[in-house]
């Protein structure tokens, strides 16, 4: 068997190379991957403008979908030839406090995949058992390369605010239409809220959105650092999802009191203004990580993986990457870009 690997070599030097294939030790599982879907982490590792803890060279790779072709000795019974799987990205190592309070994704061993350490786009990889999870069978497999940042939107929202809270939401509203933002559309969705609104700067994404057919969502072409934008509306659920300043200092304006706001994209330095956060007694939270997310993100998927398949933008080969690495990575349309590990 082949096993050709896309690395990063160097900020703004991408090479596909040829790799051995490796054999699973007792408690690991040799997976053929069929697809990889691109993040955003993975741009900017590639620009060089990545800013948490990384390496280089590395092959990248964090969202995937792939195929069991041989299990070690521990694992091949709950691992067989042919089963559909993914995998976390924080590769935990299940022995720290956090890990021992099921607060995997900060583990203080934590190595995060197609980042920190070797990722999923080669042909075949070698995962620990403890990080595999099954997937659904479904007609088409490439919505399941998108259960990492499902994950992150489940981890975030519905793992994060207490059930009794989150079934009172009546009127929801999410900033970005991006991968994770249309995720945590969809898993708001399934948690059956009555009234979403998702806003964003690409009447692209947005079209997309519309094509679901949803009555109850809203699309809202909104520029954050425009004071003359068009979103308006008091929520009691916003979501932070586009890692803009601007967007989160409004939601703070348009949360309802005793209103709940989730940051999952911004992670920069800002200020915000806590008197009115006080006054609304607002809570905020927050998340990195999709450990502890997998199993709710893959239902998900399995009920709406005809809508998910819509924001696939394009689907590369080993043959493209290159290209679309150097001159089209930047396309503010696309929404996920995956790439095939075995088509030429």
């Amino acid at each position: 068997m082949k096993n050709k690997a896309v690395v990063i070599q160097s900020p703004q030097k991408l090479q596909v190379i040829d790799l051995p294939i490796g054999i699973p030790a007792a408690d690991e599982v040799l997976v053929r991957i069929h697809y990889v879907a691109l993040c955003g982490s993975d741009k900017k590792l590639y620009a060089g403008t990545y800013t948490a803890p990384h390496k280089y060279p590395l092959i990248i790779g964090h969202e995937w979908v792939g195929e069991v072709i041989q299990a070690g000795v521990e694992a091949s019974a709950k691992w067989l030839p042919g089963d559909i799987v993914t995998g976390d990205c924080s590769l935990y190592c299940g022995s720290c406090s956090f890990c021992d309070a099921n607060n995997k994704n900060h583990c203080l061993n934590v190595k995060k995949k197609g980042i920190m350490v070797d990722g999923a786009c080669a042909q075949h990889i070698i995962v620990n058992q403890r990080h595999l999870y099954h997937c659904p069978v479904l007609p088409d497999i490439k919505a399941l390369a998108l259960t990492e940042p499902m994950a992150v939107a489940v981890e975030s929202i519905i793992n994060r605010i207490p059930p009794n809270k989150l079934n009172k939401v009546r009127q929801a509203l999410i900033i970005g239409a991006g991968g994770i933002g249309i995720m945590a559309l969809l898993g708001l969705l399934e948690q059956g809220i009555p009234e979403i609104t998702i806003a964003d700067m690409s009447p692209e994404k947005l079209a997309v959105v519309d094509s679901f057919g949803f009555s109850n969502v809203t699309t809202v072409l909104a520029n954050f650092s425009d004071a003359n934008n068009r979103l308006t509306g008091h929520f009691d659920l916003a979501v932070e999802a586009a890692g803009n300043a601007d967007a989160l200092t409004k939601i703070i304006e348009l949360a309802n009191p005793c209103g709940q706001i989730v940051c999952i994209g911004h992670q920069q330095k800002l200020t915000l203004d806590f008197g009115l956060i006080m006054k609304k007694s607002l809570t905020i939270s927050a998340n990195i990580g999709s450990t502890g997310g997998f199993e709710q993100a893959l239902k998900i998927i399995s009920h709406y993986s005809p809508h998910i398949n819509k924001i696939i933008s394009r689907v590369l080969t080993l043959e493209t990457i290159n290209t679309y690495f150097t001159s089209e990575i930047s396309s503010m349309k696309d929404i996920k870009v995956l790439i095939d590990l075995h088509s030429s």
